[in-house]
């Protein structure tokens, strides 16, 4: 047979096959799709799901609604998607006939939780068994502004007015406070009216009883309890149990429904026809009590005071510190920041590129040296010292008796001394709006010019010199002669007065651990009772008096006879007795060298003997016109607070 050959193209055969190729190709490529997409799907699908089977709602089904047949179907659904309160075909029959204690829409799986066996009908059946419901008045104050909600519970509290809280001060009066019973008498009576009480009778009793007894007085009347209804907004425990919050239909409302028992009911009941009803609203979940029975409006001044002591130990706390951090602030030893690195700088304090804190000049400072107040203030332990203060156990600055000081009264000067605001006003100094130390005119005083005794008494050179000391270049302290005084021997006295221990002593005195002023017997003498004579004695007016002497209206020591009485001529024996030299020669004795009273023979005289000769010989003073001259005392201060003494002489 003869092949067939079309003119100018393939052969047909060829053609045909290359068509059957195309159609194989086609369908193998479908079937290949195919195959991929159900992989694609089953990898997306995951492991085959298990199912469960649960009841749903067939129809959506309202709050309260029974479970019964042909509201109900089954279907199953994914295990996964069904939670565990799910209820099976197989359970259904045990809860048939309870209520939907909420809606159910169609298609829901139904929730054992949804179900309760009572439905409340009404708004007692929510009313526990044994408990009742009581409505009270409240305003919007009152309700926490409208805060409260049903299932909520509070405390309530009364307002009421003292004497109606069960007592009368005119059951004193007519002798029936004790036929009281004891839970009337006892619980609503302060501790100390019944002892005040006994000491009066009839009106005067009224008197004083009505103006130690309290207007008013707040009393708890019940705690923790629940609240269950809002006005007319009841509580629905299915919300609580669904984690919603409770149904608020009124905006506001001027009533709050109470679960409570009869007799608390009575309570209530009795408290707000007699006074007026605060609530206050708790969490839920505190179980606490009030840890009070009553207040009233004396109480508001002790808890003033509490809260003004509680400032003061806050305002003392100093914090030391431990470190600082890379940040540059200042830490304690925990690691909280108690400065920051802006505080360091105004201290003249920073933190160089080693890591170490230094001060302006390069020092290296321990940060461990230092502590920082309360007002952000941050003061080195050595200043403190200095200023005899110190960081108790508590955390807190005190001074050497233990004091609490307050961190806003310690003044720190520019050149780094630390006083308080005390210490500087005992010197008759102050601090400006500066933050300056300045005199009582104003003139600002520096910090190079102030001195802290040993007592903590803050010294200016000014009043150093007006005593006859100075400060030499080397900064000691030092008299006409440029001998040097221990600034610790040095005590100023409150009006001013600088003495020395030395002085003190020759005139039977001390400054005992409180650095209080003492005489020989411990007792404390007041600074306004010294006296200094030009010559530097130091004499009580006590002793003055002990020797018929006294001080005059111009500060002069007189006699009795008001004749002026030289300091020269004061002799001040052992025991602090006030003689004159006149007074020993009369009786044959006399000072010698070393300041002690002897006799002709140069014996030491006893204490008996010069008892004796006050006693016996009377002080008698030059009269004004007199030879000689009489000494100028000072009994008050000077303008710079600095007492100052003179010898005046006295024109023949």
């Amino acid at each position: 047979m003869a092949q067939v050959k079309k003119k100018g193209g393939l052969p047909l055969t060829m053609i045909m096959g290359a068509v059957g190729f195309g159609v194989a190709a086609a369908l193998l490529s479908v079937v290949y799709l195919k195959a991929r997409t159900a992989a694609i799907e089953a990898s997306l699908r995951g492991p085959e799901q298990q199912k469960v089977t649960v009841v749903v709602a067939n129809r959506d089904l309202p709050r309260g609604a029974p479970v019964a047949d042909g509201s109900f179907a089954v279907r199953e659904l994914p295990a996964e998607f069904v939670h565990a309160d799910a209820i099976r075909p197989g359970e259904y029959e045990r809860f048939k006939g309870r209520a939907l204690t909420t809606a159910l829409g169609v298609g829901r799986p139904l929730l054992k939780s949804f179900l309760d066996e009572d439905f409340p009908v009404d708004f007692s059946d929510t009313i526990p068994v044994g408990r009742r419901a009581l409505t009270v008045t409240v305003d919007e104050v009152n309700s926490v502004a409208g805060m409260i909600r049903p299932g909520n519970r509070i405390d309530v509290l009364v307002n009421i007015p003292y004497q109606t809280s069960g007592f009368d001060p005119k059951l004193y009066t007519v002798g029936l406070f004790k036929e009281l019973p004891g839970n009337i008498k006892l619980p609503n009576i302060p501790g100390g009216i019944a002892s005040i009480a006994s000491q009066f009778s009839g009106e005067e009793l009224d008197a004083v009883l009505g103006s130690i007894s309290p207007g008013d007085v707040i009393l708890p009347v019940l705690q923790g309890v629940r609240v269950l209804a809002t006005g007319q907004d009841p509580y629905i425990e299915s919300l609580d149990l669904l984690r919603q919050p409770q149904l608020r239909a009124e905006g506001n409302f001027t009533s709050v429904t109470l679960d409570v028992t009869a007799e608390q009911a009575a309570m209530l009941t009795a408290a707000q026809d007699k006074g007026d009803l605060l609530a206050l609203l708790r969490n839920r979940k505190d179980p606490g009590a009030s840890a009070f029975t009553a207040v009233s409006a004396r109480d508001l001044f002790d808890n003033a005071a509490k809260m003004a002591a509680a400032e003061e130990q806050r305002a003392a706390r100093a914090a030391e510190a431990g470190g600082v951090d890379a940040s540059g602030n200042l830490v304690d030893a925990s690691g909280k920041k108690l400065a920051s690195s802006e505080q360091l700088a105004a201290a003249g304090l920073h933190v160089n590129e080693n890591g170490q804190l230094v001060d302006a000049s390069g020092k290296v400072v321990d940060p461990k040296s230092l502590v920082v107040g309360a007002d952000g203030k941050i003061l080195s332990k050595e200043q403190l010292a200095a200023a005899g203060l110190t960081v108790n156990a508590s955390g807190q600055l005190v001074d050497k008796n233990g004091n609490v000081v307050s961190a806003a009264d310690v003044v720190v000067t520019k050149d780094g001394k630390v006083m308080t605001r005390q210490q500087l006003a005992a010197a008759g100094l102050s601090v400006n709006a500066n933050g300056e130390v300045v005199d009582a005119q104003g003139k600002v005083v520096s910090g190079a010019d102030l001195i802290v005794s040993a007592n903590g008494t803050v010294i200016t050179k000014e009043a150093l010199a007006a005593a006859g000391l100075t400060v030499n270049e080397k900064g000691e302290v030092v008299d006409a002669s440029g001998k040097v005084i221990d600034p610790k021997t040095l005590l100023v006295s409150a009006d001013g007065k600088i003495l020395s221990k030395g002085q003190l002593a020759a005139a039977g005195l001390s400054v005992n651990a409180n650095g209080q002023l003492v005489d020989k017997n411990g007792n404390v003498v007041s600074a306004a009772e010294v006296i200094t004579t030009a010559d530097g004695k130091v004499v009580t007016r006590e002793q003055l008096a002990a020797a018929g002497l006294s001080v005059n209206a111009a500060g002069q020591v007189v006699d009795a006879a008001g004749n002026v009485v030289a300091s020269d001529d004061l002799v001040i024996a052992p025991d602090g007795t006030v003689l004159s030299k006149k007074q020993l020669a009369a009786a044959g004795l006399s000072v010698n060298a070393k300041g002690q009273v002897v006799d002709a023979n140069g014996n030491l005289v006893s204490r008996e003997q010069i008892a004796a000769v006050a006693k016996e010989i009377p002080i008698s003073g030059s009269p004004t016109g007199g030879e000689g001259s009489y000494d100028y005392v000072i009994g008050g201060s000077s303008t710079d607070g600095i007492a100052k003494s003179q010898r005046v002489p006295v024109p023949e």
